[in-house]
């Protein structure tokens, strides 16, 4: 009987391709452990300002810890996708959360306010450690999921940041304080490091290459990427100025609802709330237009919506016009969320995991910190009235700029 010749050991040093991908991550498990991760940042947005105004802080310090987070993001989301290219996702995301889960245990011995901004600041860089792997491992999955699903990880992280985190937060805070708050955040944490053992990639092939390059060339390739390539651009340049506009609607609709139109408190926030329960039932249930619409006609839509929630509060006569105003800009919101999924998904298989996953996580930080540090400087100097009259341009120049791209289609159908 002839011996059979032994098979050849795979090669371990082979680069990620169509035909060597990484191990897909469960779709549950990826939406599960989003979900931890914007209830932990749901807690700390409403208990950090508050734990800072406890210990003495003064308004503009209370205004730095609240807003600290987004610059971890700004500053880290390069480097980011060059980690997980080399580390994989899953060891990026354990040591962040480790990281993160000691300190939340530390902060109740906190005793001054400079120690709460150092606390915070420290916070902010460990973010993205925990949020760009989960939103580059569902952008990996995308394209072998159905296309009505582009939105989910966008809602799963949205349910716990704005609904259940904020939610319970304040319950624990009214009967307990702050100190069982925190160490409620750094249970959840702890637990989803146990998670991202299953949900996330333990390694990427990419990082196995024998000539493997520096961080500094790695973020080197992602600008060069960004500035040669036009599609990525633009997809970054709509998620920017989507949030943006949300992140000036979310901060002084509040205040032209309760100052201009003598709304209640509690009625105001409810625009808020109409507001993020419809982006996350777009998220949810939209998907499906992904599959009829054009991606063109959808951000065209996306962003009239967008463009007229604008006007509807720039030319507001009454509160109605503020409620049909916070439908529009959820719906918006959503549209233009599942789009830019779908479009950044298509994206990370053609340039892979890290430089899109990186790249991608820059637009909406960048939009969310510019739209209300710009912004109040533009309500203070014209008028809250002004800014929403100001992003209703922007929204429209983007508009045309949608309508170009449709013309040759339309002429050529």
């Amino acid at each position: 009987m002839r011996k059979q010749a032994a098979k050849p050991l795979p090669d371990m040093h082979q680069p990620e391709t169509a035909q060597n991908p990484p191990k897909s991550p469960p779709i549950l498990g990826l939406l599960v452990l989003g979900m931890i991760v914007g209830t932990v940042n749901g807690l700390n947005r409403v208990a950090m300002p508050l734990f800072a105004a406890s210990l003495g802080a003064q308004r503009w310090q209370v205004g730095i810890v609240g807003g600290l987070g987004y610059f971890g993001i700004l500053l880290l989301a390069l480097p980011m996708g060059a980690w997980i290219d080399r580390h994989g996702s899953d060891l990026v995301f354990v040591r962040g959360a480790f990281a993160a889960a000691l300190l939340y245990l530390v902060l109740p011995l906190l005793h001054s306010p400079e120690q709460a901004i150092v606390a915070a600041a420290l916070l902010g860089l460990l973010l993205p450690l925990r949020t760009i792997p989960v939103h580059t491992e569902f952008l990996a999955l995308l394209p072998r999921l159905s296309a009505s699903r582009a939105g989910w990880n966008r809602a799963a992280q949205t349910l716990g940041m704005f609904f259940i985190g904020p939610a319970v937060a304040a319950a624990v805070m009214a009967a307990a304080g702050f100190a069982p708050v925190f160490q409620l955040a750094a249970f959840c944490l702890v637990m989803a490091t146990f998670l991202a053992r299953r949900a996330l990639v333990r390694e990427n092939a990419a990082a196995r290459r024998p000539l493997d390059r520096t961080l500094a060339q790695r973020i080197r390739s992602q600008i060069e990427l960004l500035r040669t390539h036009a599609d990525l651009r633009r997809t970054m340049t709509i998620d920017f100025l989507a949030q943006m506009t949300v992140a000036y609607f979310t901060v002084f609709v509040l205040i032209l609802a309760v100052r201009k139109f003598d709304m209640t408190v509690q009625a105001a926030a409810g625009l808020v709330t109409l507001q993020g329960a419809l982006y996350v039932f777009t998220l949810f249930a939209g998907g499906a237009l992904l599959l009829h619409w054009k991606e063109d006609l959808r951000y065209l839509i996306a962003l009239l919506l967008l463009c007229v929630q604008g006007l509807l509060c720039g030319l507001a006569t009454g509160p109605a016009a503020l409620w049909v105003a916070a439908a529009l800009s959820g719906t918006g919101l959503g549209l233009q969320g599942l789009t830019s999924t779908a479009r950044f998904g298509a994206l990370l298989v053609r340039f892979g995991r890290g430089r899109i996953g990186g790249l991608t996580s820059l637009g909406a930080p960048a939009g969310g910190v510019i739209g209300a540090m710009l912004g109040g400087v533009v309500s203070q100097r014209l008028g809250t009235e002004a800014g929403f009259l100001v992003l209703a341009v922007a929204c429209a120049l983007m508009c045309l700029w949608q309508l170009r791209r449709l013309a040759p289609e339309r002429r050529n159908a």
